[in-house]
């Protein structure tokens, strides 16, 4: 397996971009399309903001599963269940389960406590679950938003049994993702489980050789006129996120993402990407925040009426949202990561006492 470049950066810049699509996807989905419902004025710019969640759909998941397998290659292939077990899987796993609960509460008390006359969002997500049965039925079948935890232990356990049949894991998951595509797979957790498994078996097996091949741009080039008729073949049949629409996604990401950090400094999109586990697991509180009490009073309230308010909304509501959500959600790990709140974000065994000084 060939070694991963000394300069990395790009991984970061590329995880940065990944968690703020998928930041960006849930302000879009929770709260600027219903507020679209009570404004009659639309713009280019709403379509534009409509369009970018929907066409980088493809890169979102899929580039952030790719760099995690990318980075699960050592682990899987050179260490030892017993080395690697408690950090790749437990942890994993632990943090799933919690979120899962912490976000159920939360969303529920924000649900019930803070909202306006019925201005409330449902989705079929344990965070909205109305029963500890079906809390542990969606928890279990991955209807969480954070699933990418749950999804990760499942792959890398995959790929550490299936290391030597590689082969055989691929093929499998060519074909769980094919089910997904067509619509066989009856809810989005499984589905999106299904969907997303190639990319992280890609990554991790063949991630550092195509990243080796991939430093010369004429086989980018190559590679993307390889694609580019598969995913077109695919359009054509109505399948828009497919293997291919992701795979050309990915590889523009990252190479867009080498060239960003080969001539700029991107410290802070950089820092943002060493820091999504955060980011992922608090946003949703945010979001929902934005999406029930802040807009229900907007509703109530009329504001919308007022066309210039209306028209300041449509343009850079998803950008304050994005800024608010990202910033909001490490000021709260910021607080929260200190003491006995460590646990919040780290399996208990893997904190390490901190030293004394004298």
């Amino acid at each position: 397996m060939l070694k991963i470049q000394k300069n990395t950066q790009w991984i970061n810049s590329l995880k940065g971009m990944c968690i703020l699509l998928v930041v960006l996807n849930h302000i879009v989905s929770t709260s600027y399309l219903p507020s679209l419902s009570v404004i009659d004025q639309h713009t280019v710019i709403t379509k534009l903001w409509v369009a970018i969640n929907v066409y980088l759909a493809p890169l979102r998941m899929p580039a952030f599963f790719f760099i995690s397998g990318l980075l699960a290659t050592s682990a899987v292939m050179n260490r030892t269940w017993q080395e690697v077990s408690t950090k790749r899987a437990f942890n994993l796993l632990y943090l799933y389960l919690l979120w899962c609960l912490v976000q159920w509460i939360s969303i529920t008390f924000i649900n019930r406590e803070l909202s306006f006359d019925d201005w409330t969002l449902m989705a079929r997500n344990a965070a909205y679950s109305a029963s500890a049965e079906q809390f542990a039925l969606y928890v279990a079948t991955a209807m969480a938003s954070p699933w990418y935890l749950y999804a990760l232990v499942i792959y890398f356990v995959a790929c550490k049994l299936f290391k030597n049949n590689i082969l055989l894991l691929i093929s499998l998951c060519v074909v769980v993702n094919y089910i997904a595509a067509a619509g066989l797979v009856p809810w989005w957790g499984p589905e999106s489980v299904f969907q997303n498994a190639i990319f992280f078996t890609v990554g991790c097996y063949f991630g550092a050789p195509i990243l080796s091949w991939m430093a010369h741009r004429k086989n980018v080039m190559i590679l993307l006129l390889c694609l580019a008729p598969l995913a077109l073949i695919h359009s054509l049949f109505g399948i828009n996120k497919s293997i291919f629409h992701s795979a050309i996604a990915i590889c523009v990401g990252i190479v867009i993402c080498q060239q960003i950090n080969q001539y700029f400094s991107m410290r802070t999109l950089n820092w943002i990407g060493k820091n999504t586990l955060q980011i992922y697991v608090l946003h949703k509180l945010l979001t929902e925040l934005l999406a029930v009490p802040m807009l229900g009073a907007l509703v109530q309230h009329r504001a919308f009426d007022n066309a210039h308010f209306a028209q300041l909304w449509l343009i850079f509501y998803p950008l304050v949202g994005l800024i608010f959500c990202t910033a909001g959600a490490l000021t709260i790990w910021w607080a929260l990561n200190r003491g006995v709140g460590r646990v919040l974000f780290q399996y208990p065994t893997l904190i390490l006492p901190r030293k004394v000084l004298n």
